[in-house]
């Protein structure tokens, strides 16, 4: 046994010492040879190379230039000689796409457009050397002692030829942008001179609304300001174009520049553009015929418009996008609860693509993959986003944009949706499960169990209850799918157990990122009273307080956003510490003893079935809303709001409040006066409160404003509260003219 065992190790010697060792023990005999004049992206990937090999194995191979002298083993990086004379398929490369090839003796890393020698020097390390990068400091080496070079020809090609995640690591580590093969701003910013919603910026209203506001959109018959614009006019075409011109001549490098709609709805409806619409089948011809205009003004750019809203779906007759346009499609509408094209709810979308496509190969599409109005909320779209990329991909887009929480903002889920995200477009068929499991198992380590069952459990849910997944939506709306009060005690169970496999700091620290989205959905459906363990509340001897844990929960969710360098919880700006304070406010509020509760109201103005949160009666149950207008708040449209509370007896009153809702994005605004009254007999009223409110002029900054009266040492029976609403959508507003709403959640005497 002795001797056929050394037999064996002899054998596997001599197998192993004829082939060609990239290194062995701390040395190589390879060098890194690039191009006699490289570029400054083959200087670098050699650079990584080389130092990346140390890191593995500490040997250090000499980098050379090609013909500096005579190289008996090699490792080619870019545009050598020797690659061109040894690989034969060059030809069969796209885009950014490159070559590794390998005669187990030189190693040819093959790339010549822009980064591609870079992206194949990280190829080979990542797929033959199992090297990882799962964030910008999580750079996974597996040291070796030897490795010897496998026979290799891979042609690797990107499903896209633009790849951009628009999330916080690929826009503050180039390391993590190159190894994942992405771009970034900066990258867009080199090829484009305007990039969406540019209408803005080539007619700026304040510069010419006043003496030309035929040029901007006609709703009910009047011209507003935020709009679109006047696309039938063709003085506005001469402008703008004039106004394009000096962009480009002040960026002539620019490829590809944007002339698109605004983000808003108001597109003209002028008889002319309404007469256009009718004729192109949709708003989005009429966008093209402006479009092909611009383009055939400037034939050597390609002139970007967007696919959005309003334009989202094709003309159908007449027209289609000149062949220097680019249409930016969008899916800012779509629920990701399933793959867009097999969801029963997304076939006008699936229907919209299909026109596209059917009309031009020159599409940007405008994806989104984080919920941007709860940014640290639980997002569980994970299994939609290879079926999309790969339905993107074969419906024939060829640049791909994938709207995270922008360069600044951090989110939930950040680390492992990016790197699949990065992994999915450079390949739509790669194995989400495999990257998922891989990643998981690598970054959190021993925790992986309990981490990826958390993972799982939060998909299924999502899966099995087959309910809509919004992108702005609310951690409420997940109550019945994967954020139920069952769920939440699971998932506590498998922070737990990840703490307790967890046997380093840093693995902690990522277990903790990862819990505090868990945290941040349990404090807000905790605010909702889901359940008797989902509160922030219980009762002691009949009295409700506040639980001390929950407490403690807030205040350590808002320590460790900051130490985690999370700044907003919301796209618009909303920080942990603001979060905070509405998170108290409702804990204030909620905890008094409120004498309306229980009793008796009347309503002299009627609320809508649309926003019906229990009738009347919503405004006198002790229920409080939070920051979401879907959640425990009565809406009003386009009236004033009036009503009456009745004790029952003449009570010693000291103070009365009412709150409202402000969010003009969605058409809320606060009442520009609100009165209290109070009365003995509900005939006779004094008036002891007045106040006026002037709505700022903001579109996406929710608040709740308190209208509140103290001191009042008054005895009544009766309360009245009259609010003056505004009824219509002011001037300065998207939607001028049309009805908006008030929203109240309930009136509070104390």
């Amino acid at each position: 046994m002795k001797r056929y065992g050394l037999l064996l190790v002899l054998l596997f010697n001599f197998s192993l010492f004829s082939q060609s060792l990239l290194f062995n023990r701390g040395e190589s005999e390879h060098s890194i040879v690039i191009p006699s004049h490289p570029s400054d992206i083959e200087q670098h990937a050699a650079q990584e190379m080389q130092r990346l090999l140390i890191a593995i194995s500490g040997a250090e191979l000499p980098i050379l230039r090609e013909g500096e002298q005579t190289v008996e083993k090699g490792i080619y990086i870019g545009n050598t000689e020797y690659a061109a004379q040894t690989i034969k398929n060059q030809d069969q490369i796209r885009d950014d796409g490159f070559i590794k090839y390998c005669d187990r003796e030189n190693l040819i890393l093959y790339g010549t457009y822009k980064k591609a020698a870079l992206y194949a020097v990280y190829d080979f390390l990542e797929e033959q050397l199992g090297t990882r990068l799962y964030t910008p400091d999580a750079l996974d080496v597996v040291q070796q002692g030897f490795y010897v070079l496998p026979q290799l020809n891979q042609l690797k090609n990107p499903s896209f030829k633009y790849r951009e995640v628009l999330y916080y690591y690929p826009n503050h580590s180039d390391f993590y942008l190159d190894w994942h093969r992405l771009h970034n701003r900066e990258d867009l910013y080199k090829e484009w001179g305007m990039f969406v919603h540019t209408f803005q910026y080539l007619i700026p209203v304040e510069q010419y609304f006043e003496t030309h506001p035929e040029w901007f959109s006609e709703i009910h018959g009047r011209r507003i300001k935020d709009g679109q614009l006047c696309l039938s006019n063709l003085e506005l075409l001469e402008q703008l174009c004039k106004n394009l011109q000096v962009m480009m001549d002040e960026k002539p490098d620019a490829l590809y520049w944007s002339v698109s709609n605004n983000d808003n709805m108001n597109n003209c409806t002028c008889s002319q553009c309404r007469r256009l619409d009718s004729l192109y089948g949709a708003p989005s011809g009429t966008l093209l015929y402006f479009i092909n205009q611009v383009a055939a003004r400037f034939p050597d750019k390609i002139i970007s418009t967007l696919a959005y809203q309003y334009t989202r779906k094709p003309p159908y007759r007449l027209i289609q996008p000149s062949d220097n346009v680019n249409i930016m499609f969008c899916s800012i509408e779509c629920g990701r609860e399933r793959g867009i094209e097999l969801n029963p709810r997304e076939q006008s979308f699936v229907s919209d693509m299909t026109g596209w496509k059917n009309l031009t190969d020159n599409i940007f599409l405008w994806d989104y993959v984080v919920q941007f109005r709860n940014m640290m909320n639980p997002f569980p779209n994970l299994h939609v986003l290879q079926p999309n990329l790969e339905w993107f991909s074969r419906s024939g887009v060829k640049m791909m944009f994938e709207q995270g929480t922008g360069p600044n903002n951090k989110t939930s889920w950040m680390e492992l949706r990016t790197y699949l995200i990065a992994k999915l477009m450079w390949n739509v068929h790669s194995s989400p499960e495999e990257i998922m499991n891989e990643f998981i198992e690598g970054y959190y380590e021993r925790a992986y169990p309990p981490i990826y069952s958390y993972f799982k459990k939060n998909t299924q849910a999502v899966i099995d209850g087959d309910q809509r997944l919004d992108i702005y939506g609310y951690p409420i709306d997940g109550v019945n799918t994967y954020l139920t009060p069952e769920l939440i005690k699971e998932y506590d169970s498998l922070f737990v157990q990840a703490y307790q496999l967890a046997h380093r700091q840093d693995v902690k620290e990522r277990i903790r990122y990862l819990e505090l989205s868990h945290d941040f959905a349990k404090i807000e459906l905790s605010m909702s009273e889901v359940s008797e363990e989902l509160s922030l509340f219980h009762f002691e001897n009949g009295v409700k307080k506040v639980k001390p844990e929950m407490i403690d929960l807030i205040n350590r969710f808002v320590a460790d956003c900051e130490k985690m360098g999370i700044k907003n919880l919301e796209e618009n700006g909303y920080t942990p510490e603001q979060w905070r304070e509405n998170v108290f406010h409702f804990i204030e509020k909620s905890s008094v003893n409120n004498l309306a509760v229980g009793k008796k109201i009347k309503l002299k103005t009627k609320f809508s079935d649309a926003y019906n949160r229990g009738g009347a009666e919503a405004l006198i149950d002790g229920v409080f809303g939070i920051l979401n207008y879907h959640q425990n708040w009565l809406g009003f449209l386009g009236q004033d709001f009036e009503a009456v509370v009745d004790l029952e007896e003449i009570t010693p009153i000291e103070q009365i409040s009412i709150d409202f809702y402000f969010y003009p994005l969605s058409w809320i605004f606060v009442p520009e006066e609100v009165t209290f009254y109070v009365s003995k007999n509900g005939r006779r009223w004094e008036k002891i409160f007045s106040e006026t409110y002037q709505n700022p002029e903001v579109l996406a900054k929710a608040h709740i404003q308190k209208f509140v009266k103290t001191d009042l040492a008054k005895e009544a029976r009766y309360i009245k509260i009259k609010a003056k609403a505004i009824k219509k959508n002011p001037e300065w507003h998207r939607g001028f003219g049309e009805p908006c709403w008030i929203f109240t959640d309930e009136i509070v005497i104390q």
